[in-house]
């Protein structure tokens, strides 16, 4: 039953390494308002309505309120990923988020949900997050920012806490009420969003800046980032959060098989440092996440 849930969340990291090549294109030369991206996913957030009819609930006050937070705390995220992203790069805010979010969300677990693993297991989560953090490392010129830092490590916090919390809706009522209820949320920071001039006018003209092809490929990323996400949650809904978070390091190996490939064969779309140190890093890194898979496993 172990390897079911984990397979599934493979599949959505998989997908989410797709959704992270396309973004990492869009933001380091079409879009790079990290606000329009927080309000362009918040929209998607009423289009969960659509999955009501196969099982959602009603949830209590208590619980509807911790669903609304949850969506409250992933469009947050999405905002402070991109800031961080916006002043230094995807490469430096990648290892940052990697190993941040599994202990932020192995503490909050603890805190919230009272998760604990097993002895194995508990190995197996350092060995990913450890991974996670190697293979997503590349060594850049120029130095963060205070301001970087301090985005990427509060993105960090808020997709963790927002994970927590759809694992709390999940248990407490099933996996489509979650999946309603928490995306229901993503609309709320809406009109605090749209009441500024400056990020009404960075909302509206995104679309003119990306042009017809750019859009294409927005608008595809934002759908294979939807199943993606949707695998991933429905792993959390069957197994364990702080392990499903921990498994995000499988997803810096789908990227780094997808940089290579396209930084051999299309270069003019992205282009990636491949040498033999790179690729023992890397290596080291697999070993890594694959020894954690295993002892997660067993």
């Amino acid at each position: 039953m172990i390897l079911s849930w984990i397979t599934i969340a493979l599949s959505g990291y998989l997908l989410l390494a797709f959704t992270g090549i396309a973004d990492k294109f869009l933001v380091s030369k079409v879009v790079r308002q990290p606000i329009a991206y927080a309000f362009y996913t918040a929209i998607t957030g009423p289009f969960s309505l659509v999955l009501a009819p196969f099982g959602a609930k009603l949830l209590s006050p208590h619980d509807f309120v911790v669903a609304l937070v949850s969506g409250i705390c992933f469009i947050t995220f999405i905002y402070f990923s991109y800031s961080a992203i916006r002043e230094s790069s995807v490469s430096r805010v990648m290892p940052i988020q990697g190993g941040l979010v599994p202990m932020f969300v192995f503490l909050f677990s603890y805190l919230i949900l009272g998760e604990r693993l097993a002895g194995s297991q508990t190995f197996g989560f350092l060995f990913l997050v450890a991974g996670a953090v190697l293979i997503s490392f590349r060594k850049e010129h120029g130095a963060w920012t205070h301001k970087a830092l301090l985005f990427a490590s509060l993105a960090a916090a808020f997709l963790a806490m927002s994970s927590v919390l759809t694992k709390y809706i999940f248990d407490h009522s099933n996996f489509i009420s979650g999946m309603v209820w928490t995306r229901i949320g993503f609309i709320i920071p809406i009109l605090p969003i749209l009441m500024f001039k400056k990020n009404r006018k960075a909302i509206f003209n995104a679309p003119k800046e990306a042009g017809v092809r750019n859009a294409v490929l927005y608008y595809s990323s934002r759908a294979t980032g939807t199943v993606g996400g949707f695998l991933q949650n429905y792993a959390v809904s069957l197994g364990s959060v702080s392990v499903v978070s921990a498994l995000q390091g499988t997803q810096f190996v789908f990227l780094l098989l997808l940089t290579s490939f396209f930084s051999v064969y299309f270069p003019s779309v992205l282009k990636e440092k491949i040498n033999p140190a790179v690729i023992a890093l890397k290596l080291m890194a697999i070993i890594l996440i694959s020894f954690g898979l295993y002892l997660i496993t067993k």
